[in-house]
């Protein structure tokens, strides 16, 4: 099932990015190869391409949320961190030795020096 929907996933990112190339905000570009550069006698008409691509860009890119949407359920993370898949061994007490600590004396009124 995950790999059925990762090559629609890859095929979907593919044609949107070809639709996006199609497109040209100006009208000229790559989209005139299809009829995006405004004459009659093209192939969506005079007025039809710029909104005919835009409309199939934008449902193949709300196809293209859902499909991501849908990974990420589908693959999401059996366990919560990867620390709870490794073997950490306890620490026990005779392994920590504690560090000696060293007694400060005050100086005494009777020992100072002269």
């Amino acid at each position: 099932m995950v790999s059925i929907l990762a090559l629609v996933h890859v095929v979907l990112s593919v044609f949107l990015v070809i639709l996006v190339l199609i497109q040209d905000p100006k009208g000229g570009g790559a989209g005139g190869m299809f009829g995006g550069g405004g004459g009659s006698n093209s192939l969506f008409g005079a007025t039809g391409a710029p909104s005919f691509l835009a409309k199939v860009t934008r449902g193949v890119a709300v196809i293209f949320a859902a499909s991501c949407i849908a990974m990420t359920i589908f693959i999401k993370p059996k366990s919560d961190s990867v620390l709870d898949s490794m073997n950490v061994p306890a620490a026990t007490e005779s392994k920590i030795e504690a560090a000696p600590q060293q007694e400060t004396v005050a100086p005494s009124e009777e020992s100072s020096p002269e």
